[in-house]
């Protein structure tokens, strides 16, 4: 008998599902999209692909879902979502800016970089695809070729937010943390809620052995909810200055914690004692 009403309930749940229709499925993943349910939104747009495969909303079907693959850290199987919407639409930046923002999270930056230039080709003003190509300039120190990217972008648009904060790092790559912090102050008086400038700022401060200015800059970045586990690397490093180093230990920790690497984590705990 229990057996008996197992399989009706399975059979129930199989027509219930079947009778769903394509809308009803895509719907129900952007609820749980909404809800941050990331792996029920994934089987559902699984289903409305089971249920449609030539429906031509597919291809934003396969986009959100290679975004939802990516947030559940699924990287193999997002990039495989997002290969088959670039093979049907290869000429949509946007498809290629999804891609390459992956490549960056596998640590792949020169098929990143491929695919920033491939969009550049198309259209040389695109300030997204600049910005982000300037930053792997930057982080392979290409500082001529990062600064090219971010002119660029302020030629295009000069009061640009993302072509000044990547001014500003190439600033602090050549050691100008005076002309850096100024340019940071400059931004934060126009944008006065942004957490990433106050972060910013604050690692010139310490530079700049303004201690007091580090410390409210952190407080401040951490309040408008800062994510980036490195604001807990700096906050340490000026504990350290303040001869705190119980509590510089106990960011650095928080920060490995957070996915910093652990050699970095590492030498900085060598301080601590």
């Amino acid at each position: 008998m229990k057996k008996l009403y197992t399989l009706f309930l399975f059979l129930l749940l199989t027509v219930s599902i079947s009778a769903q229709t394509y809308e009803d499925m895509v719907s129900r993943a952007m609820d749980y999209i909404d809800q941050k349910d990331y792996a029920a939104a994934e089987q559902a747009m699984k289903a409305a692909l089971r249920k449609e495969p030539a429906n031509p909303n597919n291809i934003m079907l396969m986009v959100n879902l290679g975004t939802i693959q990516r947030n559940l850290g699924q990287y193999e199987e997002a990039l495989i979502s997002y290969n088959v919407a670039i093979e049907r639409y290869p000429d949509k930046a946007f498809l290629r800016q999804s891609r390459a923002a992956l490549y960056c999270d596998m640590g792949r930056f020169d098929d990143a970089m491929k695919d920033y230039n491939t969009i550049l080709l198309s259209d040389p003003e695109d300030i997204e695809a600049l910005y982000r190509r300037g930053l792997l300039q930057l982080n392979s120190k290409n500082l001529f070729a990062a600064e090219e990217d971010f002119d660029k972008i302020l030629k295009k648009a000069p009061e640009n937010l993302r072509g000044k904060m990547g001014l500003a790092l190439i600033m602090k790559r050549r050691g100008e943390f005076k002309e850096a912090e100024e340019l940071y102050s400059d931004l934060i008086y126009k944008h006065r809620t942004n957490a990433d400038l106050y972060f910013n700022r604050a690692e010139c401060y310490l530079q700049l052995d303004k201690l007091s200015r580090t410390q409210d800059d952190i407080v401040k970045a951490l309040e408008l909810g800062c994510s980036d586990p490195l604001i807990y690397i700096l906050r340490g490093q000026l504990r350290l200055a303040q001869y705190e180093k119980r509590l510089a230990k106990e960011d650095f920790l928080k920060a490995q914690e957070m996915g910093v690497n652990e050699d970095i984590v590492n030498d900085f705990l060598r301080l601590c004692n």
